[in-house]
């Protein structure tokens, strides 16, 4: 019974949600007038399973197949009424940020926490799909990446995202998928639901920008900071600044900027974003390649990190001091050419260099991250000279971004399937490679790995084959992404570069 489900909701929401007993009565009524109900259920319910709840999947699913039963439309109508319905016992936004608020005067962490439990308990964070994923770490001799296999988002590629960046807007509401406007929003056929979101305003030096957790979280707290305002992503001083406002503002957190052209961005070019979290990535604990000496006034260390593509790390204890280093380094990057390694700075009203920054703190040391980036493509490589090259596009073609520049691969959900196909083809070998392509025209990217495969032993361990196979491609992936290659040559480039440098 569709009353006795809200009833349930209402139980949940006063156990998890907030939801005070002055307001139950309210939002009872809210809740029977939207679902068309006469009144509401008075039998027996289980308040013990629903107090023990951690996610709210046993709620939600019910309510599907009720509001289905009851007619109130189609899969994705039913999906984005759940969404507005959890949104309506979810605090509201005023709420959530003056509890935020007095948390954070307390702990930082147990602020940040707050929101992220809530986002989980109001369904925002679907975190029994986002536990589905597939999670691994590669066993290299040094600098191992982590790798999921993503079963909750679309792949996209990087023509639709150079587009979206290029179109004008047609005046839709919200303008994206980033913009402050999305909370509490209904949803359209082409823009998710975003009634369960919620947001807290933060000020980054004079700006107003707002933190909220990504729905996909592809690694703890995993959290986007975005202007206030609808604007491109930037990569310039002011952008700097804003990544140590936040350090300083949450030091638990790092936070990165994707670079701000297509290829070497991420999903979202049309909106300045951050993202950030409590995870260390594999980057993080890649060693020094070599220490560079700087002027002695600076009083910040420069190091090019042994890592697969081209990093800067900067330490000091003195924020400005360090961005006094930082800045001349990408204002030089932006304009720095080397026809020898590919590197061509811009080509006419086009810019190809950019860089991708990190910052964290620990203790009282910034940590800063320069990735060196370029965006070139030419007619061997019409999707990126330091992009995944084609070879390895059966695996991932989508723009290398903040996140797997970091060490951290995100896959597409295809690859689950397509592995277990490939794996159960060659346990049962019922037909030859080429009839197997044949008959699945998308494995024709596969052939090389298939002929491999075929030369195995029939001992062989076909699933952790492939899955090396996956380990050494996201690893050739970010060679390709190196503007100065792991070779003497490309590191004579490097320092080549560094000499240029006015510090």
């Amino acid at each position: 019974m569709l009353n006795k489900t809200i009833e349930k909701l209402l139980i949940y929401a006063s156990f998890h949600l907030d939801l005070s007993n002055e307001d139950v009565i309210y939002v009872r009524n809210i809740l029977l007038d939207l679902l068309h109900q006469d009144s509401p259920f008075e039998g027996e319910i289980n308040i013990s399973e629903l107090k023990g709840l951690k996610v709210p999947d046993l709620i939600i699913k019910e309510l599907h197949a009720e509001l289905k039963k009851n007619k109130f439309g189609d899969d994705g109508e039913i999906d984005r009424l759940i969404v507005r319905i959890m949104g309506l016992v979810t605090p509201l936004p005023s709420a959530v940020i003056k509890k935020f608020s007095d948390l954070y005067r307390k702990n930082k962490v147990k602020a940040v926490d707050y929101l992220y439990d809530l986002e989980i308990k109001n369904d925002y964070i679907q975190k029994s799909k986002v536990d589905q994923n597939l999670l691994w770490t590669t066993s290299f001799p040094k600098n191992n990446l982590e790798i999921t296999i993503n079963l909750s988002k679309p792949e996209k590629d990087n023509k639709t995202i150079a587009l979206s960046r290029k179109q004008k807007e047609n005046f839709a509401y919200p303008q994206c998928l980033l913009c402050k406007e999305n909370e509490g929003y209904g949803g359209r056929n082409n823009h998710p639901a975003r009634g369960n979101i919620r947001l807290i305003p933060l000020r980054l030096d004079d700006e107003i920008w707002y933190l909220q957790y990504s729905p996909y979280v592809y690694y703890d707290r995993h959290c986007i900071v975005f202007e206030g305002v609808h604007e491109p992503m930037t990569i310039s001083h002011r952008t700097l600044s804003k990544l140590f406002a936040f350090v300083d503002q949450f030091p638990n957190f790092f936070i990165g900027s994707n670079s701000d052209l297509p290829i070497v961005g991420g999903s979202i070019l049309n909106h300045e974003h951050f993202q950030g979290g409590a995870h260390e990535m594999p980057l993080m604990r890649a060693p020094i390649r070599k220490n560079i000496h700087l002027r002695r006034e600076h009083r910040v260390s420069l190091s090019i990190l042994d890592w697969y593509n081209s990093v800067l790390l900067l330490k000091s204890r003195n924020k400005q001091a360090l961005l006094s280093v930082a800045y001349p380094i990408i204002d030089a990057w932006r304009n720095y050419s080397d026809v020898d390694a590919d590197i061509i700075a811009k080509e006419g009203e086009d810019q190809h260099n950019t860089v991708t920054p990190i910052v964290r703190k620990i203790g009282s040391t910034y940590h800063m991250y320069i990735i060196l980036r370029n965006n070139r493509t030419d007619k061997n490589y019409p999707d990126g000279i330091f992009h995944a090259h084609p070879e390895y596009h059966h695996i991932k073609k989508e723009g290398i971004g903040l996140i797997e520049a970091m060490g951290l691969f995100i896959l597409p959900a295809r690859l689950k399937r397509q592995l277990e196909e490939i794996e159960t083809f060659f346990v049962e070998k019922k037909q030859s490679v080429s009839d197997f392509v044949e008959q699945r025209p998308e494995y024709e990217a596969f052939k090389s790995l298939l002929k491999q495969m075929d030369s195995l032993a029939p001992e062989t361990n076909y699933h952790n084959y492939l899955i090396e196979h996956i380990n050494t491609t996201c690893q050739g992936i970010l060679d390709n992404t190196a503007v100065f290659k792991s070779t003497e040559k490309g590191q004579e480039a490097f320092l080549k570069f560094i000499k240029t440098l006015s510090i």
